[in-house]
C-alpha cells in the first residue's frame, strides 16, 4: 500500500510538470489571442464610423450631380472632414462618378496603429469602405439658364438682356412668352394659381367647397432654384416688375400718353415701357407690359402685397427650400396698388425731362424703381444653391403712401402659416435674372417642383418652352406632368398642349414621331398619341396629368445645362391665362445604392 501511495505522489508530481509547461506555452498564446480580438473589434468600430462618414460624404455630394462634380467632390471631403476623416498620411478619400451620372461614389481607407497586434508583427491595419448614392430629386422646371420668364430691356444704367452673348445652348431666349406668376391668396383658384389660393370658387379640383385643398402645401408660396457655380463672380438677382400694380390685362389702366422717354432718372424710354396697350419693345422681343389685374372680378381687386427671400440651401441639401437660412439682405417686400400710375406719379419733373426745373411734388420715386423695371433683390457673392422664395401672405411693416419697397422683415421666411389679414386678390406676374459679374453661363434660374406662369400675349401658336429636366438616373422611372387650368382664354375651340422629347435624347424614346406610352388622367383620360392633350374650357380650373414613361436605355447629354430637357409646345388661338405646372421624377430622391 504504502508504494502504491508512492507510485501516486509520483505521478502527480509528473502531471504537475506536464501542466506547468503546457500554461507556459499556452497563456502567451491565449494573451496574442486576446490582444488580437481588441484590435479586431477596433477594427470593426472603425470600419463603422468610415463608412457612416462614406454614405454622409455621398449623399451630401451627390446633389451637385452630374452638372458640377467639382462642387460634389468638394462638399464630400469637407463632410468627410466634419465627420473625423480629412486626407492625411493615414486617410486616402477617393470622390468619383458612380456607375450612372447622377451617382457619386466615396471611398474612405484609414490606416490604424494595433495596440497589441504589433507584438505578433501587425503594426498598423488598412480599413476601407464605401459609398454610393444616387440623386433624382425634384428637377428643375422652366429654364436652364440665367433668366426665368420674358426677359424686357433694363431701363437706365442696366444691361439690356442678361443672357450672355454666346450662351452654352439654345435654350436661352429672351421672350420664352411667358411669365412667374402669383396671386393674392383670396384670388379664387379658378383664375389660375393652384397652391398659393385660400379660395374656391366652387369646381375646381382638389376643393372641399370653397376650401382650396392643395393650399396648406403652398402657404409658404413658391420656391425658384437659383444655382450659381464657381466662376460666375459676384451675381446680381433681379426682379422684373415685383410689385402687383394694377394696370389692367393689356395695360389699358395706364395713361394712353406719356410726355418723354426720359420721365424719371431709371427709364429713358417711357413712352415705349408705359405704354397703355400690350406693345412689344420691338421685333422678337417682350413686352414691357406684365398686364398686373385682378381677374374674376369687375373692380380693379383688392392690394396684393408680394413678398420675396432668398435663401442658401444647407449643405448637404435636403431638397426641402424652407431647410434653408435666409442670406442675408435679402428679404424685399413689394406693396401693391390698385391705382394704375399716372403721368405725375412717374414723373419726376416739373418739365419732362429738365433736371433743372425742380422736383415734381406728386412723384412716386419708389414707384418708378419697380414699375415696369429691373430691380435688385441683393447680390450672391458665392457659388451654391439659393431658392428664392415668393408669398404674399405676409403682411407689410408700416409704410407711407409713398413707400413701395420694404426690406429685411424676417416674417417673410419665419411665418410657417398663413396670416388671413392678407385678403389680397390679384394676379402678380414678373420676371427674375441673374446679371453675373463674370459668366452668366454660371447661373441658371428655374421653377422648384411647382411653376406658376402667366400668359398675357395673345395668340401663342406653336411656342415652345422649357418644362423640365430628366438626366438618364430617371431610367426605368416614371415623369409626372400636371397642369392646373389651361386654355382660360381659348373658350370652346380650344387649343392644344404637348409634351416633347428632349432634342438630344437617345435610346427608345426616340422612337416613333412623339413619346410613347404617354398616359392622361383629369379632364383627357388615357392613352395619349404624340403625347398631346387637347385643352378648351371644360379644363378651367381643373387638373390635368400626363404620366409619362421613360425607357430603360433612355440617355441625353446631362453635362449640358441645356441639354436632357423635356419641352412643352402650346398652341392657343388666343392665350390670357395663368396656370401652374408640376413635374416631379418619381422614386426616392436622394438614396444609398451601395
Amino acid at each position: 500500500m504504502r508504494g502504491r501511495l508512492i507510485q501516486i505522489r509520483e505521478s502527480r508530481g509528473a502531471d504537475a510538470g506536464a501542466v506547468a509547461v503546457l500554461v507556459a506555452v499556452l497563456v502567451p498564446a491565449f494573451l496574442m489571442f486576446a490582444a488580437l480580438a481588441v484590435d479586431v473589434a477596433r477594427w470593426y468600430v472603425e470600419g463603422e464610423r468610415l463608412q457612416k462618414a462614406a454614405d454622409a460624404a455621398s449623399l451630401a455630394g451627390v446633389v451637385f450631380m452630374p452638372q458640377d462634380f467639382a462642387t460634389a467632390q468638394s462638399t464630400a471631403l469637407a463632410i468627410a472632414a466634419d465627420n473625423g476623416y480629412a486626407p492625411s498620411s493615414k486617410v486616402t478619400i477617393v470622390v468619383q462618378p458612380g456607375s450612372k451620372q447622377s451617382q457619386l461614389r466615396v471611398t474612405i481607407k484609414s490606416t490604424v496603429s494595433n495596440a497589441f497586434g504589433s507584438f505578433a508583427g501587425f503594426k498598423t491595419t488598412d480599413i476601407e469602405r464605401t459609398s454610393v448614392a444616387d440623386y433624382v430629386g425634384p428637377a428643375p422646371m422652366g429654364s436652364p439658364c440665367n433668366t426665368f420668364g420674358n426677359q424686357p430691356a433694363g431701363g437706365v444704367g442696366q444691361v439690356g438682356s442678361a443672357i450672355p452673348a454666346s450662351p452654352v445652348n439654345s435654350k436661352c431666349i429672351r421672350n420664352p412668352t411667358f411669365w412667374a406668376n402669383i396671386e393674392g391668396p383670396q384670388t379664387t383658384k379658378v383664375q389660375g394659381d393652384q397652391f398659393m389660393n385660400r379660395v374656391c370658387a366652387g369646381g375646381e379640383s382638389q376643393c372641399s367647397g370653397t376650401q382650396n385643398d392643395d393650399f396648406p402645401n403652398g402657404v409658404q408660396g413658391y420656391f425658384f432654384l437659383v444655382d450659381v457655380k464657381a466662376g460666375a463672380g459676384n451675381v446680381d438677382l433681379q426682379l422684373y416688375d415685383p410689385a402687383w400694380i394694377y394696370t389692367g390685362v393689356d395695360c389699358s389702366a395706364l395713361p394712353s400718353s406719356w410726355p418723354s422717354n426720359n420721365m424719371n432718372s431709371y427709364v429713358n424710354d417711357a413712352q415705349t415701357r408705359y405704354a397703355d396697350n400690350n406693345n412689344a419693345a420691338g421685333s422678337g422681343l417682350p413686352t414691357f407690359c406684365t398686364g398686373d389685374y385682378a381677374p374674376g372680378r369687375s373692380d380693379t381687386g383688392v392690394r396684393v402685397d408680394t413678398s420675396f427671400a432668398l435663401r442658401e440651401a444647407p449643405t448637404p441639401d435636403t431638397g426641402d427650400p424652407t431647410d434653408s437660412t435666409v442670406v442675408p439682405g435679402c428679404i424685399k417686400q413689394y406693396k401693391g396698388s390698385t391705382t394704375a400710375p399716372g403721368v405725375t406719379q412717374l414723373q419726376q419733373y416739373r418739365t419732362a425731362g429738365n433736371s433743372g426745373s425742380g422736383a415734381n411734388s406728386a412723384y412716386v420715386d419708389e414707384l418708378a424703381q419697380v414699375f415696369h423695371r429691373w430691380t435688385s433683390l441683393c447680390t450672391i457673392t458665392s457659388p451654391g444653391r439659393y431658392y428664392l422664395q415668393v408669398r404674399t401672405n405676409v403682411a407689410l411693416p408700416s409704410m407711407s403712401a409713398t413707400q413701395f419697397i420694404a426690406s429685411g422683415n424676417n416674417n417673410v421666411v419665419s411665418q410657417t402659416g398663413d396670416n388671413t389679414s392678407m385678403n389680397g386678390s390679384g394676379s402678380n406676374a414678373f420676371a427674375i435674372r441673374g446679371v453675373a459679374a463674370t459668366d452668366g453661363t454660371k447661373v441658371a434660374i428655374s421653377g422648384y417642383e411647382r411653376m406658376p406662369t402667366d400668359i398675357n400675349t395673345g395668340s401663342v401658336s406653336g411656342s415652345v418652352f422649357n418644362l423640365i429636366r430628366v438626366i438618364p438616373a430617371a431610367q426605368g422611372k416614371q415623369l409626372r406632368f400636371q397642369f392646373f387650368d389651361a386654355a382660360d382664354g381659348t373658350g370652346s375651340s380650344g387649343g392644344t398642349i404637348t409634351v416633347q422629347r428632349p432634342a438630344d435624347a437617345t435610346g427608345s424614346i426616340t422612337s416613333g414621331s412623339g413619346i410613347a406610352g404617354c398616359v392622361g388622367s383629369g379632364v383627357v383620360n388615357g392613352s395619349l398619341t404624340n403625347c398631346s392633350v387637347r385643352v378648351n374650357s371644360s379644363n378651367n380650373g381643373k387638373l390635368q396629368t400626363i404620366t409619362i414613361p421613360i425607357p430603360a436605355d433612355y440617355s441625353c447629354n446631362s453635362t449640358s445645362a441645356g441639354g436632357c430637357w423635356f419641352t412643352v409646345q402650346i398652341n392657343y388661338a388666343q392665350a390670357t391665362d395663368v396656370m401652374t405646372w408640376n413635374a416631379r421624377i418619381t422614386g426616392d430622391p436622394v438614396r444609398i445604392v451601395e
